[in-house]
């Protein structure tokens, strides 16, 4: 592995598309979601499809954890992270590499704007993916050795 595979950009890991929930829906509704597709956040959009924010495996334990109520009481903003950091598609795999780590994230949306400056999610990039395109790597050139 060398800088020039982390310089490539977001856009040749094999990303996910996002799952995503609008501003007022359920708690329960992300819970379902995240079973049903076996991952671990969902985006928040406004009714302009906007990203307004992320939930998080651990935004759920944190905010749901011991609590009385039912997670159909709450609704997606008291629990998730607002304003996510975000990065473009074309940014390079080291900058994932460096959000995450200074963030102790799992997950960064990536996003596109439009001309008022508002972030559209387009994708969602995960350790696990990062982690995925250097195993390939590393495999493939063992078999180049």
């Amino acid at each position: 592995m060398d800088a020039r595979t982390l310089s490539l950009p977001i856009s040749t890991l094999d990303y996910k598309q996002p799952a995503a929930v609008q501003v007022g829906s359920p708690v329960s509704v992300v819970i379902d979601l995240m079973q049903e597709e076996e991952i671990g956040c969902v985006l928040v959009v406004d009714e302009d499809e906007q990203l307004v924010g992320i939930i998080t495996e651990r935004d759920l334990l944190i905010h749901l954890s011991g609590q009385r109520a039912t997670p159909s009481d709450f609704k997606v903003e008291q629990v998730m992270t607002p304003d996510p950091e975000v990065l473009r598609a074309s940014d390079p795999i080291a900058f994932a590499l460096n959000l995450m780590h200074l963030g102790h994230f799992r997950h960064v949306p990536l996003c596109v704007w439009d001309d008022q400056d508002e972030a559209y999610p387009i994708g969602l990039i995960s350790t696990r993916d990062i982690l995925e395109h250097i195993a390939v790597f590393i495999e493939n050139q063992e078999q180049e050795a």
